[in-house]
Parts: structure tokens; sequence; C-alpha cells
């Protein structure tokens, strides 16, 4: 299913949704902030897939003054050298590093400003390993649009601190970014290590039914259900099957009583059923939070994802990831999050 038919729906019963940024892109970049300023900025492979293709540019920067500022590269596959040299206009500049984790390479961060200038004046860019040999080419059209975005989005253009609209304006005249919300969310407990019983087979099968979910009567149906504290139940009944794409309806159980689910926003795809519809949706009962995640295609380089923890009343969203444009990205710029404090149990 193309990633274009993917639409906001709101669960009935929804409080008002938190403020969310939005991923956006310009020319071969991706680019995203967060409610706390907080952004990220992505080379993308090119249309046709020749430019770009197994590594990605990355930029990670922090609002307000003393903000942080790294460049580095993601790969996609396995590359045997620690160090990848990064050229532009036929000479090297900066020499990257790997991280912990196979995929990352970073940048030294004392030179990421100057850096980032390079990339924002340039149109391409080459790799190369530590023997010399060329790991290809990275597009930087659209980079200096994109650090454009950043730096107007946390009031850094036309301060000393900026990259591609550099200024005389002190850091001082940088506002401070927004603070992050805390969710006050309740543990599963003492409940934790029991099973919560499904719904009866004929009950199931009605939520299903009334909600005009895809599927035949002898079709099997999705009938799990989760503890969510040592008073509630989550419960998940399939609804439709794509693909790569498999979409659930969510409820909660107390005390025998089972009704739709409530969220701070509900993201799918598909008309809205008067129940949250929730796609590729998974509950990790070890850190308490419920996990969606929307693919554009199967090999999930564009798409959606969302991470909730329940309060007692509702789930509550504490992260949102984008990618609008499928273009080789694997990684997913993060546009909401919120800190999670933990009732007592």
């Amino acid at each position: 299913m193309a990633f274009g038919l993917f639409t906001l729906v709101a669960a009935a019963m929804a409080t008002p949704d938190p403020a969310i940024g939005q991923q956006r892109n310009f020319g071969d970049w991706a680019v995203g902030c967060d409610n706390g300023w907080a952004c990220e900025a992505i080379s993308l492979a090119s249309e046709d897939w020749s430019i770009g293709d197994g590594i990605s540019l990355t930029v990670r920067q922090s609002g307000g003054r003393n903000g942080y500022n790294r460049v580095g590269l993601r790969v996609f596959e396995d590359f045997e050298t620690d160090r990848i040299a990064l050229h532009i206009g036929g000479e090297q500049v900066a020499v990257a590093e790997r991280s912990d984790g196979d995929e990352l390479f970073h940048f030294d961060p004392d030179i990421a400003q100057r850096l980032l200038y390079r990339i924002a004046q340039s149109r391409t860019a080459e790799l190369f390993d530590a023997a010399g040999g060329s790991l290809g080419r990275i597009s930087l059209s659209g980079s200096r649009a994109a650090l454009l975005y950043i730096e107007d989005r946390q009031g850094r253009a036309g301060t000393v601190s900026a990259s591609a609209m550099v200024g005389d304006e002190p850091v001082s005249t940088i506002p401070e970014p927004p603070a992050i919300p805390t969710i006050t969310a309740m543990p599963v407990a003492a409940r934790l290590r029991e099973t919560a019983a499904q719904l009866p087979e004929a009950e199931a099968l009605a939520l299903h039914n009334v909600h005009e979910c895809d599927g035949g009567p002898d079709e099997p149906i999705r009938n799990d259900a989760f503890i969510l504290s040592d008073a509630a139940d989550l419960i998940l009944i399939s609804c439709s099957r794509g693909a790569y794409n498999f979409s659930d309806i969510a409820f909660v159980r107390r005390d025998g009583e089972v009704q739709p689910a409530r969220f701070d926003h509900v993201f799918a795809w598909g008309e809205a059923r008067g129940v949250p519809f929730l796609v590729n949706s998974h509950w990790n009962p070890e850190n308490g939070t419920l996990g969606t995640y929307a693919k554009g295609r199967g090999i999930g380089d564009c798409g959606t994802a969302e991470r909730f923890v329940w309060d007692g009343e509702m789930f509550r969203l504490i992260e949102r990831r984008e990618m609008n444009s499928c273009r080789g990205s694997a990684h997913w710029v993060t546009v909401y999050r919120a800190n999670v404090e933990w009732m007592s149990p």
C-alpha cells in the first residue's frame, strides 16, 4: 500500500493531541524536529538508487545555546573498516570513526559546525574506506535547506553557532527549547508473571464483525490479552491484513467489562472505526510500552512508529518517529518524545 494512504485518525473519547513535529524533505535530505527542538537530518538515496546506497550522512542537533551538534554516518551493509573518510570537492574534509554498534560511525564533535558548513555549500560528497577504496557517493542536494529548517526551528539562524545561515548574533540570543513533558505511567506490577485470559471466541468474533473488520467467518483472528495493571487488561483483535501491515482494534477490560481503549493520540490508515485501529501493534511487558509501526513498503525504509504507556485510564504517547520518503533510510526521524515517571505499584 502506498505510503500516501496513511491518514491520522483519533479514537473515540481521545483527549486533545500532544504537540507533534513533522518530518519534511528537501531535495535528497529528510529532516524533522521533535517537541523539545531536538532535530535530525538524514541524506537519502537518490530517486534511481544510484547515489548514497548503503550509507547515509546523519545530523543530530539539540536546541538551546548549549545544545549538542553531532555528525555521523549510518551504514546498512557490512564494511570491513573502522574509519570512513568524507571527501567534498575532491579533498578529504573529515574522517568518521566506528561507534558502538556496527552501523554507526561518528565525526569529531569539535569539527561538527565547520563540517556542516562545508556540507551545506556543496552538492555531492564521496566516501572512502581506510585503504582508499571508494564506498560510494552521497548527495548533498537539499542539505542546506534541511540545516536551515533546523536553525529556524531552534532560533539558531544568524548566530555564530549556525552552519547554514551563519551570522554575528551571539549564542546568548538563542532561545531555550520547551520542556519535554513527563507522563506518569502505571507499572504492570504484581500481575506481571500472570497470563491474561483471552476473550471467549464468540465475543472476540462479535467485536471483529461489528467493527467491519476484514476476513471471513472461518478465518482465524488474533485474540490476544495482555496484563496492563492489577485492574486492567489490554485486548487486541485482528482487523485487517496486508502484505506487511497487520492491524488490530484495541480494547481494555476491567472487572469483566470490555471497552474501546483510550489514547491521547492514535495513528492509523484507513477509515475511523469508532475504536482504536493500531498497525503492527506489539505489547512489551518488560518495559510497559505498547508499540505500533506502519510501514510504507515492505523493506521498511519509510513509515511511522509510536510507543505508548498506560497511565491507568488511557494510553499516552511517549515517542513518534516518521519517514515519509521511501528512499533507503532504515532510520526514522523522531518528531515527538516524552519522559516517563512510573507510579509506585
